[in-house]
């Protein structure tokens, strides 16, 4: 079994990585015309920028006294079709009619933390291959410090922020309990290659139309890191199935009983035979 890489490594390679690609940029266009692949640098490094911030965030709050908490992981998805415009009921309307999936597709990934009568709190997390297993609620020890907290799961591992911690849910989403029926993250992997496939044929395509191969090669592992570091800044979740567990708590409705018919002779309950006798 392959161990899996701690988030603090994925995301300091990420940084090294946006940050050389970056610095590669100038050379690669000294000898040819600059292409749309260079619009990627600013964001690369304004990303670069932004993970390094919080990697020192997670080293502080790592060095934090830890105090106990209940945790349960949720997926952020859309709002539901009841809290949404008139406009998107109809059209969630017609999308039923004619067969389409209108339930919110889940994607990040956040972590509610309980403690007592204190108020909840809310963080979005990085992904972790572990996670999808961790439904219901868990034991965890909170390490909180520089606006964020690291999560120690009991008999687990450790779990790094992505956001700021919230003491409010955050706007615009569902929060659903990660491994309900009604959470789906239905992202796949031929669905993220079409993506990443259309935006490098936009950017490396006009490179590798004119010759220069060792732009076209700059472009894909650009858009590659890029994708990756933004996967992991939103904590979403990767393509998988999702754990079938139910979550803790969570009560199976049994089968409905049939009511009883009522009798149509009222209080009579003779037969027509007796009836005429």
């Amino acid at each position: 079994m392959i161990r899996p890489v701690p988030a603090p490594r994925r995301v300091a390679a990420t940084v090294v990585a946006l940050l050389g690609l970056s610095a590669a940029a100038p050379f690669l266009y000294r000898t040819g015309p600059v292409g749309y692949a260079a619009l990627l640098v600013p964001l690369g490094l304004l990303l670069a920028l932004a993970w390094a911030v919080r990697l020192g965030q997670w080293m502080l709050a790592a060095g934090a006294p830890p105090w106990p908490a209940r945790l349960t992981l949720h997926l952020a998805q859309g709002t539901q079709v009841s809290q949404r415009g008139r406009a998107v009921r109809v059209a969630d309307a017609i999308g039923r009619d004619d067969d389409f999936d209108t339930t919110p597709a889940g994607y990040a990934v956040w972590a509610v933390l309980r403690r007592g009568d204190a108020p909840q709190l809310h963080q979005r997390v990085v992904w972790e291959r572990w996670l999808r297993e961790l439904t219901g609620e868990h034991r965890v020890l909170v390490h909180r410090r520089a606006g964020v907290a690291v999560l120690d799961v009991d008999g687990h591992g450790r779990i790094w922020p992505s956001s700021f911690t919230l003491r409010r849910r955050p706007w615009g989403v569902t929060l659903t309990p990660l491994g309900g029926t009604s959470a789906a993250g239905d992202l796949s992997w031929w669905r993220l290659l079409v993506v990443v496939v259309m935006v490098v044929a936009l950017l490396a395509g006009p490179a590798l139309g004119r010759g220069d191969h060792l732009d076209a090669a700059w472009a894909t592992g650009y858009v590659v890191v890029l994708a990756f570091a933004v996967g992991q800044w939103f904590g979403v979740m990767p393509p998988g199935r999702q754990s079938r567990g139910r979550p803790a708590g969570t009560r199976v409705p049994g089968p409905r009983a049939e009511p009883a018919k009522r009798n149509r002779g009222g209080r009579f309950t003779g037969t027509s035979k007796t009836r005429k006798r």
